[in-house]
This record gives structure tokens, C-alpha cells and sequence, in this order.
């Protein structure tokens, strides 16, 4: 079976929503209509019936027939992910949906239920960071920065930028959106208080206004999980691209040194390269969007609590900077 299309996903999505938007405006206005209210109303009801079946359709996660549900039989500890699982990975077989709310591991972990998980029942990763794959983009771009090696110096950071930089960015969209989303937070609750505190008066706000407010409170906060977790899916992403195309390299390097150059390089230094220094850089990618996102965070709440107290927020934030050096010399 096919695998479900992701723009057609949205498309069916989005014509749904319109859908019933048309039909509640309908509703809402049916005594300005004429008499052929009646006909537009079904065809209307029938497509948005037709929508909602192909959407439905669409839907359908592709069926994994290669999946082998283990049982009682110790056996098929050998069977290998692509005879369990195909040759792609899950996530990649996945819709857009399945990947938002990672439902794409739920036939790993109903195999979890019945036996206990080990490498061979593990499905394959995203083509995209397989090391063969990335080492090769990776190879190449750092080809390019040695063959004009005369103009500038070779740079780690900017074949590693053309490696990995469109995911890397990603990521920082998806930062950005989640502090977007945590930002809304207290503007939404100070109008919901606002509604709130309009009831006791006489010209209290249309009660549409209060559904309106909790509604994208409810939302926001859904939307925000979900955005958190793909940013932190993509960071992960882009470390282990960085981890297998910098530990390629040094694998393809370590096998053609010389006799001299094997006693410079000890097994020992060897090692440290592979277990610690291509961890750290890997492991850069998941904080290094706090960079710009967390002065943003920290110009965007004191613009809120100056909105709320005034100039009297300074004083609050000067006793918070004298405090740093305080509390580093009483733990030291």
C-alpha cells in the first residue's frame, strides 16, 4: 500500500474546516437566504460528507505487512529490522500526523509488550542521517573546503553548516514558534481575567469573547507541546548527523595513517576523538539555539512586566544581576 501524502493531508484538513465554517456562517444567517436555502445546504452537507471520507482515506497508515508480532518463539531474536520492519525506517513510512504525535512507534512498542527489545527488532534510521549518506554530502563539502584551501582556510564549522544547516535552522523555527507560543500564554490569561472581571460591570464583554480566550489557551498549549517535541526531535537529528559524519571521517582518516603518524596518534588519543570530542560538537545542537532565544525570552518578559509594573521592574532585575556574582562566591 501506498504511504499517505502529506499535502493532501493538510488540503483535506484545511477544506474541512473552511467547510464548516460556511456551514455555521449558514446557519447563522439563514433568514437573508432565499428560498434555494434548502438545495445549497445539501450540496453543501455532501461535500463536507466527501471531504471528510477522503480525508479519512488518506488517512489510512500504510500497512506493514513485513511486521512480525513476536510471541512466545525466542527464535526470531535473528530476524533482522528489514524482515520485521521493511527496508525504510518507520518514521518514514509516516504520515504527517503519525509524526507530529510519534504514533509511527507504536508497533515497537506493542512488540515491547510481548518481548524484550533488542537491536535486531529496531527498524532502520532516516535515510537522511544513515551515516553512509550524510558522510558522503559530508565528504563532499569538506572536499570543496580543501581544494580552495588557497583562497581561505579549510573550515570544520562550514562544511558541517552545509552539512546539517537546513535542519539547524529548522530547529531554530520551531524554537522560535514554542517562545511565540509561551509568550501568548500570559497575554491571553490577562485578557480571559479581563473577561472575567468585565461580568461584575454593567457592559460585561459577549460571552464569545471568554470562549474565544480559553479556546486558545487550550490550543496554544497543545500546539506548543507539539512543536517542543519536534524541536527537540530535529536538534537530536541534526547531532546525530554531525556524530556519524564527523565519526566517518576520523574512521576513513585513522585507517590510512602511516607508520609515523600511528605513533603520534596513539589508540588512546584515537579514542578521545570518537567517545568525547565528536560528542561534544554533536552535542552542541541541543542548546545552542538558548544563544539567541534566550536573550529574546528575557527582552520579551521584562517588556511584559514593564507593561505591567512600569520602571519598577528595573530595580527587580538589578538586584537579580547583583545576585550572580553574590551566589558564585558563596558557592565557591
Amino acid at each position: 500500500m501506498r504511504k499517505s501524502s502529506d499535502i493532501l493531508l493538510l488540503y483535506w484538513l484545511f477544506t474541512i474546516v473552511v467547510s464548516l465554517v460556511i456551514l455555521h456562517t449558514d446557519f447563522a444567517t439563514r433568514y437573508t437566504l432565499s428560498a434555494t436555502y434548502s438545495a445549497v445546504l445539501m450540496v453543501r452537507y455532501t461535500m463536507l460528507a466527501l471531504t471528510f471520507v477522503l480525508f479519512s482515506v488518506e488517512l489510512v497508515p500504510r500497512k506493514m505487512s513485513e511486521y512480525v508480532l513476536a510471541e512466545d518463539d525466542d527464535d526470531d531474536d535473528d530476524m533482522t529490522s528489514a524482515s520485521r520492519f521493511g527496508v525504510q525506517a518507520l518514521v518514514e513510512d509516516a504520515n504527517i500526523f503519525s509524526r507530529l504525535a510519534f504514533s509511527w512507534m507504536s508497533p515497537l512498542l506493542k512488540l515491547s509488550q510481548s518481548k524484550q527489545i533488542t537491536e535486531n527488532d529496531l527498524s532502520e534510521i532516516p535515510s537522511d542521517i544513515t551515516p553512509v549518506n550524510i558522510s558522503e554530502i559530508f565528504d563532499s563539502h569538506w572536499q570543496f573546503e580543501i581544494d580552495n584551501c588557497e583562497k581561505r582556510a579549510p573550515s570544520l564549522i562550514r562544511a558541517l553548516w552545509k552539512t546539517v544547516g537546513v535542519r539547524y535552522i529548522l530547529g531554530g523555527v520551531l524554537k522560535l514558534i514554542f517562545d511565540m507560543l509561551v509568550t501568548m500564554k500570559p497575554l491571553l490569561l490577562s485578557q480571559l481575567l479581563g473577561f472575567a472581571a468585565s461580568l461584575a460591570t454593567e457592559s460585561p464583554q459577549p460571552m464569545s469573547y471568554g470562549y474565544f480566550y480559553a479556546g486558545c489557551m487550550l490550543i496554544g498549549q497543545g500546539v506548543q507541546s507539539l512543536v517542543f517535541q519536534q524541536y527537540l526531535q530535529v536538534c537530536t537529528d541534526t547531532g546525530a548527523g554531525i556524530k556519524s559524519s564527523l565519526t566517518t571521517t576520523i574512521y576513513k582518516k585513522v585507517i590510512r595513517l602511516s607508520n609515523e603518524a600511528r605513533q603520534e596518534y596513539t589508540t588512546g588519543k584515537i579514542t578521545t576523538l570518537f567517545s568525547v570530542d565528536v560528542e561534544r560538537v554533536g552535542g552542541v545542537t541541543d542548546f545552542a539555539h538558548v544563544v539567541w532565544s534566550g536573550p529574546l525570552q528575557i527582552v520579551v518578559a521584562t517588556g511584559l512586566l514593564y507593561n505591567t509594573l512600569g520602571w519598577s521592574v528595573f530595580a527587580g532585575i538589578v538586584i537579580m544581576l547583583l545576585s550572580i556574582p553574590l551566589n558564585r562566591r558563596i558557592t565557591t
